[in-house]
């Protein structure tokens, strides 16, 4: 088992890895959750080059948690709305468990309400 430093250090590595590159390399060299490497490959094809900003880390034995802000430029089909240009920014919480070197389960929150509403995929009550 990975220690707690070596949990954080290998996730800070990984979130530095996949803001460069996105290509299914990169993400093996990471990822052995499938559910997550097709998460990403999801939303990099409908926000390619999309962010993903830690801004917060908490890390104990061979989990991470990071509270984040994903940010892109929506030039691809997601959630099947063509695209629309339109730069979007949202907030989530991800944690991984981290084992051998390798993300090998995730569990995410994100606030995808927002997400849709920078797409006008849903119309914001007044």
């Amino acid at each position: 088992m990975m220690t707690t430093e070596e949990s954080r250090q290998f996730i800070l590595e990984y979130i530095g890895a996949i803001s460069n590159s996105k290509s299914e390399a990169v993400i093996d060299k990471y990822v052995a959750d499938p559910e997550l490497k097709g998460h990403v490959l999801f939303f990099e094809a409908g926000l390619p080059n999309y962010q993903l900003i830690p801004k917060d880390i908490i890390t104990e034995g061979n989990k991470v948690v990071i509270r984040f802000v994903l940010e892109g430029e929506h030039k691809g089909d997601l959630f099947g709305i063509p695209p629309t240009g339109r730069k979007v920014s949202t907030e989530g919480i991800i944690i991984y468990e981290v084992d051998n070197n390798k993300i090998v389960k995730h569990w995410m929150q994100a606030d995808s309400n927002t997400l849709m509403q920078q797409l006008s995929a849903v119309k914001v009550n007044s």
